[in-house]
């Protein structure tokens, strides 16, 4: 009799215990933060089409962007369809561009930005016959001046509560094969 009550009185530390660390796993939650490549989709359409002028007499407008996430490498990568006109003539070329990123958090915007940008390949209708090296450099010029630091995420205020409510702050970006996990660090570090 006396061993049985022994077992049963652990069995109940047992069911208390896994009680107990229940509740510490919810206290502490979740220390990443996950988007999948689909949400990120979504937030990237949200900004295009973009349209800005370069140079002062270029006028760009970017659309249709299609990611793909380059874990690898942690980075993503993009093609873009984009449409140029000089402001003296009224003609427009199209051109397609693909490039890829790394991505960082951004501490004062509550947001995620794009980071060293680089142009894989950009076909633009009139620059073809131009030297590559000079349609390289358009590209580059043309990646950092529309797109460099732009912010493709902000987190919910309510993600951001929660974290500093358990003690954490978001911290770095990672793309993986699950899509883009942001870390949550401890508050203080």
């Amino acid at each position: 009799m006396k061993a049985t009550f022994v077992l049963c009185l652990r069995r109940l530390g047992l069911i208390a215990l896994a009680g107990w660390l229940a509740g510490c796993a919810s206290v502490i939650g979740p220390r990443v933060i996950t988007l999948t490549e689909a949400d990120l989709a979504r937030q990237i359409e949200r900004q295009f089409p973009l349209e800005r002028k370069l140079l002062g007499e270029l006028n760009i407008r970017v659309e249709a962007p299609r990611i793909k996430l380059l874990p690898e490498s942690n980075r993503i990568g993009t093609e873009l369809d984009f449409t140029g006109s000089l402001n003296r003539t009224a003609r427009s070329s199209r051109g397609q561009i693909v490039l890829d990123y790394a991505l960082r958090y951004d501490e004062p915007g509550q947001s995620i930005r794009l980071t060293q940008v680089r142009v894989t390949r950009l076909q633009f209708d009139t620059l073809r016959d131009q030297p590559k090296a000079a349609v390289d450099k358009f590209g580059s010029l043309l990646a950092e001046q529309l797109l460099q630091d732009l912010p493709i995420y902000r987190l919910r205020p309510e993600d951001l509560k929660n974290a500093e409510g358990k003690g954490y702050r978001p911290g770095a970006v990672t793309v993986t094969s699950r899509g883009v996990e942001v870390t949550l660090l401890p508050l203080g570090r």
